[in-house]
């Protein structure tokens, strides 16, 4: 078996990576790793939809894999997840793709640039693979924007327009391309923060990432394929 992990920053793999062999380095951005018989490439995309979906695109134009994981840290617009609880993103929306007119912002879905059932679209959802039990965690709708909301009033208009449970800068990008090119995809993400007035000081990055590599190692355990 081969796995792509992809994450926006190495913060977010170093923890994870310390208890992988390393084999390779396939660029700065690509290393190759194995662990529990399973080859593991790591992919380091930046942070935000342009590049992961340039980074990802071009990975997965080049290499074959058996799925797409992509992890990190998210914010969460409810209190009903705790700081450091990892989640299964299960579903994803351009939060931020559209037109605002002089009274709202339309998605290009609801403005008719785009039919909301268009291919890999699901009613303008982009849905992870099902995972058959592979993740015992707690399934939430994540959203994906260019910026991470810190202000009472666009974090408002936000969770007025969404039902989203999470907020990231990369998840619906990996559902875009793998749903694309056909390479099944999931997204973990552990809640380093809740989405309010920018307060860092409220942050916990450390326990999520912990928690977030304590997972991921979890998961990687349950895959017993002989590795290809």
């Amino acid at each position: 078996m081969k796995i792509l992990i992809v994450a926006a920053t190495w913060m977010e793999v170093n923890l994870l990576i310390d208890e992988f062999n390393f084999l390779k380095e396939k660029s700065h951005l690509l290393k190759q790793y194995e662990f529990v018989g399973i080859m593991i490439d790591v992919l380091i995309t930046g942070i935000g939809v342009t590049f992961t979906t340039f980074h990802l695109t071009n990975t997965l134009k080049d290499s074959q894999y058996n799925m797409v994981l992509n992890i990190g840290i998210a914010g969460s617009f409810t209190r009903e997840l705790n700081i450091g609880e990892i989640v299964n993103v299960v579903s994803e929306e351009f939060a931020d793709l559209g037109i605002e007119t002089k009274d709202e912002f339309l998605t290009l879905f609801e403005s008719g640039f785009i039919d909301s059932s268009e291919f890999p679209f699901e009613q303008g959802i982009l849905k992870a693979t099902n995972n058959d039990g592979l993740f015992d965690l707690k399934k939430v709708r994540g959203i994906t924007t260019n910026k991470s909301h810190g202000r009472f009033s666009s974090i408002a208009e936000i969770n007025q327009k969404f039902s989203a449970h999470v907020e990231s800068m990369e998840g619906a990008s990996v559902f875009y391309v793998c749903n694309w090119l056909g390479v099944p995809c999931h997204q973990i993400r552990t809640i380093s923060n809740f989405i309010e007035p920018r307060d860092s000081s409220k942050w916990n990055i450390p326990l999520a990432l912990e928690n977030l590599k304590v997972s991921i190692l979890t998961v990687l355990k349950k895959l017993t394929v002989t590795v290809n």
